[in-house]
């Protein structure tokens, strides 16, 4: 007799909608890490069964799986499982069933941890052991190691973090990568491409870095701080020209202010332009290398390396890339298979874990990186390309294969019954 996982239809209860997104599921109504266990689940005989709840075999494990719309966790005041009902809230309490809560596609720790121990101590409704947390976030359990460190929490109140880095397979190459077989013969016009589109604190701090090094002239650059946004990104500079002492700080902004939004091609700056296809891929075309500004890139939001499509699009595009994120990305990277340009460019900034001080490293690389001339960025390329082509190819067939050996997934397995 075959053992199995028995995942609950999400779709089958009623939750809040404004806490979990139950949209966030493969069309059979399974959540999307559902697709890179299944292979190796078949392998051994493991059956793994979407269910109802009136259907699930309550006797055996069970799990209810629910993506979160964490940005609206803070301010909620009451029982943030109320939604889940009296039969799920009594299997979680006294029977076999247990919660992930889902982060699949960022990279959230300490900011989270602190909003959800909240949460639990306010309304203690499920036994820590029930709860799992899965994100991608590369260093999630050595966060969780110190967050339950710092704070003393005890061992049965710890809750279990399960890394899951499918972003990589979610998205379906298969229907845009027509849309990247761009003429790649045609003059370069750029030194760099640098979409800063929805801003944050360290965007906003790249772009005055790169202002303040005369560099926007010689790269796409866009920054979308709309002009009634502007006293509010003025007092973000002030406070961060105080948390890091920099003059590049406050002379950056000073040279884009009048100027602001930066606009590189005609989107909507202020809509999160996920998709691959959004991307201005002519700019690409026109351009040496990509300045990717990721999600997260100051340890005060954030303590771990994180992926999403931002990192995606420029290895579809064969762009080498400088990324602006946290310590230890580009060696995340390696890990994965990807190759980096070492060669090439001064990775440094990789090592250094003082964001300012790799902020001022990255500008500087760029800055060098800027001043070589068009024809030795032809040499340069063309030397890259069998790197460029590995990470296109690396990326394209990375393989559910990769997305369940190399994170937390497989820790699944312990759950079978």
């Amino acid at each position: 007799m075959n053992k199995s996982l028995q995942i609950l239809d999400i779709k089958s209860v009623a939750v809040d909608n404004q806490l979990f997104n139950v949209t966030a599921i493969n069309k059979d109504s399974d959540p999307y890490w559902v697709e890179f266990i299944k292979p190796h689940f078949d392998e051994i005989n493991v059956d793994i069964k979407i269910l109802p709840l009136s259907e699930i075999n309550k006797d055996k494990t069970w799990f209810i799986n629910v993506d979160i719309n964490g940005w609206n966790w803070p301010w909620y005041k009451t029982d943030i499982f109320a939604s889940f009902g009296g039969t799920i809230l009594t299997e979680l309490n006294n029977g076999n069933a247990y919660l992930i809560l889902n982060h699949q596609c960022e990279s959230f720790t300490e900011s989270f941890f602190d909003v959800l121990y909240q949460k639990l101590k306010n309304f203690p409704s499920i036994p820590y052991s029930k709860i799992i947390y899965m994100v991608a976030a590369a260093d999630a359990s050595r966060e969780y190691k110190n967050f339950v460190t710092e704070r003393g929490i005890p061992k049965e109140q710890e809750i279990t973090i399960m890394y899951a880095h499918h972003v990589y397979k979610r998205f379906k190459h298969e229907n845009t990568l027509d849309f990247f077989n761009y003429n790649r013969t045609i003059k370069k016009e750029k030194k760099f491409l640098s979409l800063n589109r929805r801003w944050h604190d360290h965007r906003l701090l790249l772009v005055c870095g790169l202002a303040y090094n005369n560099l926007l002239e010689h790269g796409y650059v866009s920054l979308g701080v709309a002009p009634e946004e502007v006293a509010q990104a003025q007092k973000t500079i002030d406070e961060l020209h105080k948390q890091h002492k920099s003059e590049y700080i406050r002379e950056g902004f000073d040279k884009i202010k009048s100027n602001l939004p930066l606009q590189v091609d005609m989107v909507d700056l202020r809509i999160n332009q996920f998709q691959t296809t959004s991307l201005p891929i002519e700019f690409y075309q026109t351009s040496c290398f990509s300045l990717v500004s990721s999600t997260c890139a100051l340890q005060t939001r954030e303590k771990s390396v994180g992926f999403t499509e931002k990192e995606i699009k420029p290895i579809l595009a064969r762009h080498p890339f400088v990324i602006h994120n946290l310590a230890g990305a580009l060696a995340h990277l390696k890990n994965m298979g990807f190759l980096t340009f070492e060669r090439w460019f001064d990775e440094s900034y990789d090592e250094e874990t003082d964001d300012n001080k790799r902020l001022i490293k990255i500008t500087d690389e760029v800055k060098r990186l800027s001043e070589l001339s068009f024809e030795q960025w032809d040499i340069m390329l063309e030397e890259m390309s069998p790197v460029l082509e590995h990470n296109y190819n690396r990326l394209v067939n990375y393989t559910t294969e990769h997305c369940y050996f190399n994170s937390d997934l497989k820790k699944l397995l312990y759950y079978v019954s």
